[in-house]
């Protein structure tokens, strides 16, 4: 039973993780496109910066744009 339950948690952690990387680096080069930002496009696209990119896009889908991204790259 144990492992049963650590096979759904396995599943659902790698589910949001998935969401995060895909969905997120994803949006993040959706907002650099519609705020029309050049620099925020290649940003998104280097994997380096994909830490902190892709977490920060999927935020914005959840929860909207954060003030800082307008005032950082718009």
């Amino acid at each position: 039973m144990k492992d049963f339950f650590d096979m759904i948690s396995s599943s659902i952690l790698a589910g949001i993780l998935i969401f995060i990387a895909l969905f997120g680096g994803l949006y993040w080069l959706w907002m650099a496109i519609t705020l029309g930002s050049f620099w925020m496009f290649v940003i998104g696209l280097f994997p380096l910066f994909y830490i902190v990119t892709a977490p920060v896009g999927a935020w914005s889908l959840v929860f909207g744009i954060p003030d800082w991204i307008f005032n950082f790259f718009g």
